[in-house]
């Protein structure tokens, strides 16, 4: 129960291309019919879960078995074709399967195509019927065209990949339906989304909102994370402990909370100056030490805690001592506010353009 120890919490994540698109195989599945090829579990109602699949992999007649690649679906699930869905121009299948008990579909997974740019390294999720990320990258070669379809250069690829999503750092973008031993035909993933809800089925997934580490917006996007929510846990961790008593309960889950947002401040503290110095303006990197000091004196305060939180824990009542200590931070924590708030305008609104993002 230590103030500054714990596990942090975030809502947006800061994975790499191959971390992100291992995580994203929990919603690819295998599938097996006139051939052998993939899907993507795209949406669940109450009884069914739905995967979209390119339509040459499911065929017309033959049986329909998925299995899914991280287990979140039974291996061997008898699956069943969604009628409506035939289209001349596009190859493109959407099955159902039985939603099995206390199954959870996890929704964070697209990548938004205003962010998905030519050249950015994109990785396939399934090939030769074995669920995983190939090793090797390709690169966006092309958005959209009128046939609502990327073009991925993925050298070496050739066949075993249909109806496996393509991801970039951001997200998935779309299902295989072609490939050579150059490149593939990827359908997009809001064209498929459009298809869906047209047949009246399920469509849940939504942006992953992921930002990859080596992308300036990702430092952009955890130092507002991070800040606002440290300064949000310091006021309420300062609100308990300037109380006479507090119960034992709540003092716990303060001080839980309050980790998480210490645990994530500590790990920004010395990780984006580097990217600060590179991609803005001279005097953003110095404001930003000097904030980041500023806090770090803060936190120290609350660490000084440590020392009496048993006595806390055992008695539910605050030294006061530490209330004193509390009532004392009032005029930084006020000043911090405004430093804070000044400093995230400055990274909204003076960043200098990334000439050569890298998701």
């Amino acid at each position: 129960m230590l103030l500054g120890v714990g596990a942090a919490a975030q809502d947006t994540t800061f994975d790499d291309g191959p971390t992100l698109a291992d995580r994203l195989l929990a919603g690819v599945v295998r599938i097996h019919a006139d051939e052998h090829g993939f899907g993507v579990v795209v949406g669940a109602d109450r009884d069914f879960v739905y995967i979209a699949t390119a339509q040459h992999v499911v065929g017309v007649d033959a049986p329909v078995v998925v299995h899914g690649c991280l287990g979140a679906l039974p291996a061997g699930s008898v699956a069943e074709r969604v009628g409506g869905m035939a289209a001349t121009t596009e190859d493109l299948a959407l099955l159902r399967v039985a939603r099995p008990p206390d199954y959870t579909l996890a929704v964070r997974a697209l990548a938004p195509a205003a962010r998905v740019a030519v050249r950015d390294p994109a990785w396939l999720l399934g090939r030769d019927d074995v669920c995983a990320v190939l090793p090797r990258s390709g690169a966006v070669a092309a958005p959209p065209d009128v046939r609502t379809a990327w073009r991925v250069d993925m050298p070496g690829v050739l066949g075993g990949s249909s109806g496996a999503p393509v991801a970039t750092g951001r997200g998935i973008i779309g299902i295989t339906t072609d490939s050579d031993d150059a490149n593939i035909t990827v359908l997009d993933m809001a064209h498929i989304a459009r298809r869906v809800r047209a047949v009246g089925a399920s469509f849940d997934l939504v942006d992953a909102r992921n930002e990859p580490p080596n992308d300036p917006q990702a430092a952009e996007l955890a130092l507002a994370e991070m800040l606002s929510g440290f300064l949000r846990e310091l006021r309420d961790a300062q609100t308990v402990l300037r109380q006479p008593t507090v119960k034992r309960e709540y003092f716990v889950r303060t001080v839980t909370e309050y980790d998480q947002a210490a645990e994530r401040f500590l790990a920004a503290k010395d990780k984006y100056t580097g990217t600060l110095v590179r991609h803005w303006q001279p005097d953003v990197a110095p404001q930003w030490l000097a904030l980041r000091d500023r806090l770090q004196a803060v936190h120290d305060n609350f660490l000084a805690v440590n020392s009496q939180a048993r006595q806390i824990v055992e008695t539910e009542r605050v030294p006061k001592a530490v209330r004193d200590r509390m009532e004392a931070l009032d005029p930084e924590l006020d000043a911090l506010q405004g430093a804070i708030a000044q400093f995230l305008r400055l990274l909204s609104q003076r960043r200098l353009v990334n000439a050569n993002p890298t998701p």
